[in-house]
């Protein structure tokens, strides 16, 4: 397992982010930006470097020991953002692999990971407070006109144009609030799953962006668990951060 004299376990602090050197740097989520008792680590890097994945536990290593070092070295890294996450709730454990490649974090806690280009995180939480929770990374790159119409209802177009004017910025909802709806899908997707083993649609969660930061997906599915689901959403240094929460 990783040095943990490098960077000392169990800290209490809610975020923490590194680089590549494991030198602690600014985090790209802010503290107001953070569900309420989640723990978040972040790792900004995109080298290809097989060090976190091979740091691994055996069991979580087999799961892509037949990949292309470009998935192993992501893969190991999001997963060294969720052991570092989770090792601040339970000693260190296994993260399994469940239906559609979901994380199985052990009990107590549940979780959630993404990674990008440049840029890897995890959340993590006492299963008691939160029954799932998801999170995802997108670079600030305007989403193709066809991958948007895909994605968008007419309602949530509309939304994405209202917002725009009250924030100020001079552009429709293809632009980064347009990646940030489509990051804010994919994180409820996340906490979604694993409360349904269910598979999500886009137009299955109508989603509206807050300007205070915020979000809620309605859930346009017979019979859900929950009628919606709540987030958080940033758009700051070149990347969409979004994170959902299930309330247990």
């Amino acid at each position: 397992m990783w040095n943990d004299v490098l960077i000392p376990s169990h800290q209490t602090e809610p975020i923490q982010a590194y680089d590549h050197q494991f030198q602690r740097v600014p985090s790209l989520l802010q503290p107001g930006r953070l569900l309420s008792g989640v723990r978040c680590v972040e790792y900004h890097s995109s080298a290809e470097n097989l060090r976190n994945y091979h740091g691994l536990p055996v069991v979580e290593q087999e799961l892509v020991v037949t990949a292309v070092d470009r998935r192993k070295a992501e893969f190991g890294d999001s997963r060294w953002c969720a052991h570092r996450a989770m090792e601040q709730f339970i000693p260190d454990q296994p993260i399994l692999r469940g239906n559609r490649g979901m994380p199985e974090f052990p009990a107590p806690v549940v979780g959630s990971m993404t990674h990008t280009t440049g840029y890897r995180a995890a959340v993590v939480g006492r299963a008691s407070r939160w029954g799932s929770l998801g999170i995802d990374a997108e670079p600030l790159t305007p989403l193709p006109e066809g991958v948007f119409a895909t994605i968008a209802s007419p309602e949530e177009r509309a939304g994405l144009r209202r917002l725009s004017r009250r924030l100020g910025r001079g552009h429709d909802g293809q632009g980064s609030l347009g990646v940030v709806l489509f990051s804010a899908k994919e994180a409820v997707y996340k906490a979604w799953y694993p409360l349904t083993q269910q598979f999500l649609d886009f137009d299955q969660a109508r989603i509206e962006l807050r300007e205070d930061g915020s979000f809620k997906a309605r859930l346009l599915v017979g019979n859900a668990p929950v009628p919606a689901i709540e987030g958080l959403w940033s758009a700051a240094e070149g990347y969409a951060l979004t994170m959902a929460g299930v309330r247990a």
